[in-house]
């Protein structure tokens, strides 16, 4: 028996899971190891993952109404309200009514909102950081160029 020289079959010896090899596997397990650490990074503030992307959007993209907001950053419209109450809450956003239309409400993020979301880039920055440690500067960019052209077209608007 001689050496093996397929890279499938020597995927397959030295890992077990039928899928290891597979794009959409590695993939999946890395977001999910990325959610971990990012979680991990809020654990000890008031703020999770949904109320991060509020504010992110609402700096990045102006203020807006609560369902387009909703819309924008793929949470679901029910949630959207709690969401906002906490960050209304923390003093983080403000809902005024819309100058067009009194029955509709324009979330603005406000300065101590943008203060903080400041601090959780940096915690999301230190989660992106742990996440690709193992890689150069040159992988870590190819990683990323190469993420970001399989995103479907309908998520360009959240990058």
């Amino acid at each position: 028996m001689g050496a093996v020289n397929d890279p499938a079959k020597v995927s397959a010896m030295t890992n077990p899971h039928r899928l290891s090899d597979r794009v959409i596997w590695l993939v999946g397990r890395a977001a999910q190891q990325a959610q971990r650490l990012v979680q991990a990074k809020f654990v000890a503030g008031p703020i999770r993952k949904p109320h991060y992307g509020v504010l992110a959007s609402l700096a990045d993209g102006g203020p807006a109404a609560q369902a387009p907001l909703s819309d924008r950053i793929g949470i679901d419209r029910s949630d959207m309200v709690s969401l906002l109450d906490d960050l209304e809450e923390l003093g983080y956003v403000v809902r005024r009514a819309d100058r067009t239309d009194r029955r509709r409400k324009i979330v603005e993020i406000t300065d101590d909102g943008t203060v903080a979301l400041k601090e959780l880039d940096r915690l999301v920055h230190a989660a992106d950081d742990q996440l690709v440690a193992p890689l150069t500067a040159d992988e870590r960019a190819t990683l990323a160029g190469l993420l970001a052209r399989i995103l479907p077209e309908a998520d360009a608007g959240r990058r």
